[in-house]
């Protein structure tokens, strides 16, 4: 295994950066988007959430789109994580403690997202019990899932974001440093649109 990631590291890296963006960002930007409409009250939230769960071939897209492309993100995510090692402190540039955060905020993103899989898709497909509004603020009731998802979201959204950093600059789409300075307002104006939409739902549940 090990033999094979060194053989095919460029390519893995290339994939691995796309997916974060496409299909994975995507996904992020439409599910904090359609959680958004939590704020204007059950009735809404509910009739996006019936729409989106009557959708034909769902289980099918959900795997194909979402399940496996967060699969291979994550498995070579924790196999960059492995043979990292973090000078950040000895070199204290931005983009080293940039870097230090993109592993960091991946590792609770991990969990996050495997915490919110788990209790929203597949418990909720085990015992039947419908996804709504009702359910969503049930669960944020308990302060410690609110604050965990609270970190969550604060560290999927850097995660993200800064990754569309790397991956204009990995693909070859910012090269100077100029561009590479006008990626870093663009990505954390997006960050901070994103974070704002997130917060503002998980707030709405609440």
């Amino acid at each position: 295994m090990k033999k094979w990631v060194q053989e095919h590291h460029f390519l893995i890296r290339k994939i691995h950066s796309l997916l974060g963006v496409v299909p994975m960002g995507v996904f992020l930007m439409e599910h904090l988007i359609t959680n958004s409409f939590g704020k204007f009250g059950p009735e809404v939230y509910n009739e996006k959430i019936e729409w989106i769960q009557g959708l034909p071939y769902l289980l099918a897209m959900e795997i194909g789109i979402i399940f496996l492309p967060i699969l291979f993100h994550a498995l070579f995510g924790v196999v960059f994580l492995w043979a990292w090692k973090d000078n950040s402190l000895q070199y204290s540039y931005s983009r080293n403690w940039r870097y230090t955060f993109q592993r960091v905020t991946g590792v609770i993103a991990l969990f996050f997202i495997g915490y919110h899989v788990w209790k929203f898709r597949i418990e909720t497909a085990l015992t039947g019990i419908p996804v709504n509004f009702d359910l969503v603020a049930g669960a944020f009731q308990n302060p410690l899932v609110f604050y965990f998802y609270f970190l969550g979201m604060v560290s999927i959204v850097y995660h993200f974001t800064n990754g569309v950093w790397s991956f204009l600059v990995h693909w070859g789409i910012t090269v100077g440093p100029r561009a590479q300075q006008i990626s870093t307002y663009v990505c954390a104006a997006l960050g901070l649109g994103l974070l704002y939409i997130g917060l503002d739902a998980l707030w709405a549940f609440v």
